[in-house]
């Protein structure tokens, strides 16, 4: 099968064995599959984030060999073709997605995460093992690219959920790239009634007005406390840094509220520094967050399938396998937001 493989730093599309489902698992035909900010980093900072990885006590990476090689991709939806033998409750032709971990019978942890193995291929291929406990049907009413995109939408859920919102409180979300845009979403699914977004790129800034942000700043020519202080009466009690670049939590611990909650969800991937000082002075609680359960994995295919969650105006693109590599070289482009990979196109 064709598949897009990362070694070291380097991108290439070769043709690799096709897998075989082993027990608990199925193999499926990957039908649509989103591009992550996170593989962007890891195919630019593979090494750092396995050394970050290991020195937090993790194990995301332990499967993974930089000289093997990685193929990657966790946000996909994918038809079933073969199970193995006691999951024929899952037929061929049934669409399906899940949350990316494999069951493995020789991994110590029992599974790994898919997209971030050197024996398991990740959805940047034409099929994808996965693990069929996990399994969660897609309804008719979902296209692909928009059910490839259930994956980060459950990480802006998992944010929102996790800065524990409170009645008559605002918020304000720093960045406006994917993670941003699905936090906003959420937060107003919630029941937020103003969510400020600070964005520089004037593409980001008008898909943020689409999706219903009630405030959008351009921080290059605006003063951001200033202008919400103003407009809504007041610094934001909570600050969703998503950007993921030096400084921005120093800027966002700043711009909260006295007693205020930051949550960090952007993933800067170079050594940062902040002002203790500002934290405790202001009694901050800075909390960084990652993921989401298996339950907000599923709340978030459902408010996809009802229409209370709308990602579609975020897909600005759709390409081939072949075309992946050129694509992570290219994806500073402002014009694109989430790229979603076709591999049958």
């Amino acid at each position: 099968m064709k598949a897009m493989v990362l070694r070291g730093t380097s991108l290439t599309v070769e043709d690799i064995p096709r897998p075989s489902p082993g027990p608990g698992q199925v193999l499926a035909k990957v039908l649509a599959s989103g591009i992550c900010g996170s593989d962007l980093h890891q195919a630019k900072h593979w090494k750092e984030m396995m050394d970050a990885t290991a020195r937090s006590g993790g194990s995301a990476f332990d499967a993974a060999n930089l000289e093997k090689g990685v193929v990657m991709g966790h946000e996909f939806v994918a038809e079933i073709v073969e199970t193995a033998p006691g999951e024929e409750r899952w037929k061929p032709g049934t669409r399906v997605t899940s949350v990316p971990r494999l069951p493995v019978s020789d991994s110590p942890q029992g599974a790994v995460g898919i997209g971030y193995s050197s024996d398991h291929s990740g959805a940047y291929s034409e099929y994808v093992l996965m693990g069929s406990a996990l399994l969660l049907e897609v309804p008719d009413s979902i296209p692909d690219k928009i059910a490839a995109t259930t994956e980060p939408s459950a990480v802006g859920l998992h944010a929102v959920r996790s800065a524990e919102m409170r009645s008559g409180e605002h918020a304000l979300v720093m960045g406006a790239g994917p993670i941003g845009l699905m936090t906003l979403l959420w937060l107003k699914k919630e029941g937020v009634k103003h969510v400020t977004v600070t964005e520089f790129r004037e593409e980001r800034r008008s898909l943020a007005e689409r999706l219903g942000a009630d405030l959008v700043i351009n921080p290059a020519e605006e003063n951001v406390t200033d202008l919400i202080t103003t407009k809504v009466g007041g610094r934001p009690p909570v600050v969703f840094e998503a950007v993921g670049v030096v400084g921005t939590i120093q800027q966002s611990m700043e711009l909260v509220a006295p007693s205020g909650r930051v949550i960090v969800v952007g993933v800067c991937m170079v050594p940062d520094t902040i002002s203790p000082m500002v934290g405790v002075t202001k009694r901050l609680r800075v909390e960084f967050v990652l993921g989401y359960s298996p339950e907000e994995y599923a709340e978030s295919l459902a408010a996809l399938a009802d229409g209370t969650i709308n990602t579609a105006p975020m897909v600005t693109r759709s390409v081939t396998i072949d075309e992946l590599p050129d694509i992570f070289a290219s994806l500073a482009d402002p014009k694109d937001c989430k790229v979603v990979v076709i591999p049958s196109a």
